[in-house]
């Protein structure tokens, strides 16, 4: 049986593909020597693949009750992480705390940047992280 195990490894290794044998390559151009296909205009195009339009923003199919509120979530969650960043501003903190402040710090400018732009639905995830982030700051006040 260990004999049988042993010709079956070797029958294996010797029809592998470890061959060294040159490949034949079929005759051709190479790739890079190719001329690129014409880019197809826009009135080219084929019947089945239709223009897609440029999508929504976000903010522009919000009802204005839902923007209201989205900004009251902005608003507090931002509130609520600029507090605790300014709470623990002044004290040295550990290299972990230090972390999570800068990272919290950062989530913050983001958010308001997003905001900046109306991009609503990224400043609120942004804030809402940042929030969760500094829930675990704890600075005394």
């Amino acid at each position: 049986m260990r004999s049988a195990l042993v010709l079956l490894a070797l029958a294996a290794a010797l029809a592998g593909c470890g061959s060294t044998a040159p490949r034949h390559r079929p005759p051709g151009v190479p790739v890079d020597s190719r001329p690129s296909p014409p880019s197809p205009a826009a009135g080219d195009r084929p019947a089945a693949e239709p223009a897609t339009p440029p999508p929504v923003p976000v903010g522009s199919v919000m009802t204005p009750d839902e923007r209201r509120a989205t900004l009251a979530r902005i608003v507090a969650d931002t509130t609520a992480a600029g507090s605790a960043v300014r709470k623990c501003g002044s004290r040295k903190l550990l290299p972990d705390q230090e972390s999570v402040f800068e990272t919290t710090r950062s989530l913050l400018e983001q958010a308001r940047a997003a905001l900046a732009r109306g991009e609503l639905w990224r400043a609120e995830s942004l804030a809402r992280k940042a929030r969760q982030l500094a829930a675990s700051l704890d600075c005394p006040g």
